[in-house]
């Protein structure tokens, strides 16, 4: 009995906590342009002309008849650095592939004639592929283009959770034309994974941007389901998008961390859990600084980096790992005349763990030694990157704390 009341004063607490969040408008850049910034290594071997509505990624050398271009289009939905990192993984495949494609990125904007407009370039016969780039993309093309002729590769998160069939289902239980690379790791490993970590759990905070719709659906719903067959106390902090992150987060991590403090006085068996929502990892300083000792961790790669203020871990699929994979189910798809939905689903396993042994250290945190055997990405004791992607890496040296 006791620990039902706790429950529900821990939940009426978080529910107290979010009626506090303001709710500012946001507003995605309407130049295209900006929305992609990648490093000249990731450029070599493209040419590319952007504009503030088309972003064009060409093969520098020519086709040939030996070697047709395969025209790609690909619709984006936000801008947001994940956007980068999934492009940093995938053109670096498709660029030293079997097939030559190019790619046109458009941006699907939310009006209703702006949309109609790129189903009608998506219906127009002249791109072999489709990709749908996150989530809205996705949904947006499942219900308005699904059995359609042209082959759709989606890259986003969960989707079997939100789009209403079961992960290994038949191609019969999805649109024929549509093969699906998730963009998110099962809740239930990255519940397991914690508890590893810090043992039972008493309290949870996870911090998302109540924007990111499949961040909601998928993530923040997933913790819920999780807290109440586990029993572990969770609390919610919502951002409304990246303009009112710095606000929001400033004036409520402290009372969340007092609050968690309240429930767990040690905060041995607490934390706070960065979603994969860019309006909050792109906080990620402002996070660590306000989290009073009780640790950060993440289901995002890039929560991890140098210096100190960083997760102590992230569970999770990264990006750049996801934008590999989705370059290669693009290549299938262009190279195979059997149906998108024929290929399973697309999920990165082992998860990619990336480890910040200093902030370990600072919270008197024990690390399993297989946690460090696994680790694609390992931060030393001084905060600098000595492991990346599983292979040595050389950093510049630290600076004094």
């Amino acid at each position: 009995m006791r620990d039902g009341l706790l429950h529900r004063r821990g939940w009426l607490l978080g529910l107290l906590l979010l009626l506090c969040v303001p709710r500012p408008a946001q507003a995605q850049p309407d130049d295209l342009s900006a929305w992609v910034a990648l490093p000249p290594e990731t450029l070599r071997g493209w040419r590319v002309e952007a504009t503030a509505q088309r972003i064009l990624i060409t093969h520098e050398q020519p086709p040939t008849p030996q070697l047709p271009a395969r025209e790609v289009l690909v619709l984006l939905t936000v801008a947001q650095s994940s956007l980068n990192w999934i492009l940093e993984g995938m053109l670096p495949v498709l660029r030293n592939s079997r097939v030559r494609v190019d790619l046109t990125l458009y941006k699907l904007g939310t009006g209703r004639e702006e949309q109609e407009r790129m189903l009608a370039l998506a219906d127009s016969g002249q791109f072999d592929l489709i990709v749908a780039m996150g989530s809205d993309a996705t949904r947006f093309l499942y219900n308005r283009f699904g059995n359609q002729p042209t082959p759709v590769v989606a890259l986003c998160k969960a989707p079997e959770l939100w789009l209403g069939f079961e992960e290994g289902a038949s191609q019969q239980a999805k649109p024929d034309n549509m093969a699906f690379v998730s963009l998110s790791l099962s809740p239930d490993v990255q519940l397991h994974y914690l508890q590893e970590l810090l043992g039972p759990l008493k309290v949870l905070t996870v911090v998302y941007d109540r924007r990111n719709q499949s961040t909601v659906e998928v993530e923040a719903e997933a913790m819920r389901r999780l807290s109440a067959r586990d029993g572990f106390q969770l609390l919610e902090l919502a951002v409304e998008g990246k303009r009112g992150a710095e606000e929001t987060l400033s004036e409520q991590l402290p009372r969340m961390a007092r609050a968690m403090r309240q429930i767990d006085p040690g905060g041995r068996h607490s934390l706070f859990w960065v979603t994969t929502s860019s309006a909050v990892y792109d906080e990620l300083e402002r996070i660590d600084r306000y989290s009073e000792g009780i640790p950060v961790l993440g289901s995002v790669r890039e929560a991890v980096r140098e210096g100190n203020a960083s997760a102590v871990m992230s569970i999770g699929v990264p990006f750049k790992s996801a934008g590999q994979l989705g370059a290669r189910y693009m290549l299938e798809v262009l190279d195979s005349r059997l149906p998108a939905s024929r290929l399973p689903m697309g999920v990165i396993s082992p998860p990619d763990l990336a480890i910040h042994l200093r902030r370990a250290r600072q919270l008197d945190i024990k690390l399993p030694f297989h946690f460090l055997e696994q680790a694609s990405s390992l931060y030393d004791l001084d905060g600098r990157l000595v492991r990346q992607d599983g292979q040595p890496a050389v950093s510049a040296p630290a600076a004094s704390p």
